[in-house]
C-alpha cells in the first residue's frame, strides 16, 4: 500500500509519498480500499502547522474520504467485504452530545487521515453512503456535508419558507445551497466574482451578492428581505465577515460559526446582540448519526456534491495548491488508487 504522509515537519516540502506494509486487521476492524479523498480548508490549516500541538508529525492528512470494504475483522457483524463507506470525521461521537475530548476523535489530525491507498478502521466508526454517488461526490460528505446538514438544523432546524443566508462557494456553502432549497427554503449566497455568482444562481440561488461588486452587503441582504434580515446566516469567513453577519440576521435569528478563513480574533459591537437577541452557534461538522441522516436525505433528493477537480493519486501535491488558489467552484479531490482514473 501506498500513502501520502508529512514525516519530518508540516508544508508541502515535507509532504511525502511512501510503501508501507498492509495493516493488519482487527477482530472489530474493516480494511478499506480507500477510492477518494477530499480536500477542506482545514486540511491547508493542518498543512500549514497551524492547527496546535495536538496536531503533529508524522501525519496522514485528510479527513474526508470513500472506500470498499475488503477484508473484515471476525466480529464484524454490520458490514461486509464489497460494501462501500465513508469513516466519519469524529472516530468516536457516535449521537447525542459531543464527548468531551471531541478534538482528540478527527481524522487528518490528530488522528491519521484517508490519504492513501488502504486504511484500517473500526467497523463502528464507519457510515454507509448512497450507492448513485461517484466515488468523488461520496468523499466529500464527512466533514464539508455533514456540517452543512448540522448547520441547518442547530440549534433548531431550518423550516420551509425560512429565508437563509449562506457564505461563499467552497465545499459546505455548496453543500447547504442544495439542502436548504431542498428544505424549501429561500437562499442568499455570498460570492467574490461574477463567474462565481452565475455558477451559483445555476445551482439554485435565490438571491447572489457579488462582494467585488459592494461593501457593507448587509444593506443589500435588508433590502432582500423588506426590512427583517435573513432567519439564520451560516458564517464560514470569520473575523472579517462576522460583524457583517451579525447585521444581515433578523431579530431573534442565528448565525452559524463554522470557519475562520479570514482571521481568528473578531470584535463583536455587543448591543447588535443583546439588543436584538441574537444567537451565536458553533457547528463543528456533527457525530456518526448526523452523518447517516445526511445520507438519507441525499438520496431521498438525489442531491449530488459538486466536484469542482478530481486529480490522480500522485498529483496529490497539486490538490492542495489548487484549493488554496480558491479558483475551482466545487470540491477538490484525489483519487486514492493511483491508476484508477487512467
Amino acid at each position: 500500500m501506498q500513502s501520502w504522509s508529512f514525516k519530518e515537519g508540516f508544508g508541502l516540502d515535507n509532504l511525502v509519498k511512501t510503501d508501507e506494509v498492509m495493516p493488519e486487521v482487527g477482530p472489530r476492524d474493516v480494511l478499506l480500499e480507500m477510492h477518494a479523498a477530499s480536500l477542506n480548508y482545514r486540511d491547508l490549516v493542518v498543512m500549514q502547522g497551524g492547527h496546535g500541538r495536538s496536531v503533529a508529525p508524522p501525519l496522514v492528512p485528510l479527513s474526508d474520504g470513500v472506500g470498499k470494504i475488503v477484508a473484515t475483522g471476525r466480529q464484524v457483524a454490520d458490514f461486509a467485504v464489497g460494501d462501500r463507506v465513508c469513516p466519519a470525521f469524529y472516530q468516536h461521537w457516535y449521537g447525542g452530545a459531543p464527548p468531551a475530548n471531541l478534538e482528540k476523535g478527527r481524522l487528518g489530525g490528530p488522528l491519521d487521515g484517508v490519504l492513501a491507498t488502504h486504511r484500517v478502521f473500526a467497523a463502528e466508526t464507519l457510515v454507509r453512503i448512497p450507492e448513485y454517488l461517484s466515488d468523488a461526490e461520496a468523499a466529500a460528505l464527512p466533514c464539508a456535508g455533514v456540517t452543512a446538514w448540522s448547520a441547518l438544523n442547530e440549534p433548531t432546524s431550518l423550516r420551509s419558507g425560512e429565508t437563509v443566508l449562506v457564505q461563499g462557494t467552497g465545499g459546505v456553502a455548496l453543500m447547504a445551497l442544495q439542502l436548504a432549497k431542498a428544505m424549501g427554503a429561500r437562499v442568499i449566497m455570498t460570492t467574490s466574482t461574477p463567474a462565481k455568482a452565475k455558477q451559483l444562481r445555476e445551482l439554485g440561488a435565490d438571491d447572489v451578492i457579488d462582494r467585488s461588486k459592494v461593501s457593507n452587503w448587509h444593506h443589500l441582504v435588508q433590502e432582500m428581505t423588506e426590512g427583517r434580515g435573513v432567519d439564520r446566516v451560516l458564517e464560514l469567513g470569520g473575523a472579517t465577515t462576522l460583524n457583517t453577519s451579525v447585521k444581515s440576521v433578523k431579530t431573534g435569528g442565528t448565525v452559524l460559526l463554522i470557519g475562520n478563513v479570514t482571521g481568528n480574533v473578531a470584535e463583536l459591537f455587543l448591543p447588535l446582540l443583546l439588543s436584538r437577541r441574537i444567537t451565536l452557534h458553533a457547528v463543528s461538522v456533527g457525530s456518526q448519526e448526523t452523518f447517516r441522516s445526511l445520507c438519507k436525505v441525499l438520496q431521498f433528493h438525489r442531491i449530488r456534491p459538486v466536484i469542482g477537480k478530481l486529480f490522480d493519486f500522485d498529483d496529490a501535491l497539486l490538490a492542495f495548491g489548487t484549493l488554496e488558489s480558491g479558483e475551482v467552484f466545487g470540491k477538490v479531490c484525489v483519487s486514492c488508487q493511483p491508476d484508477r482514473n487512467k
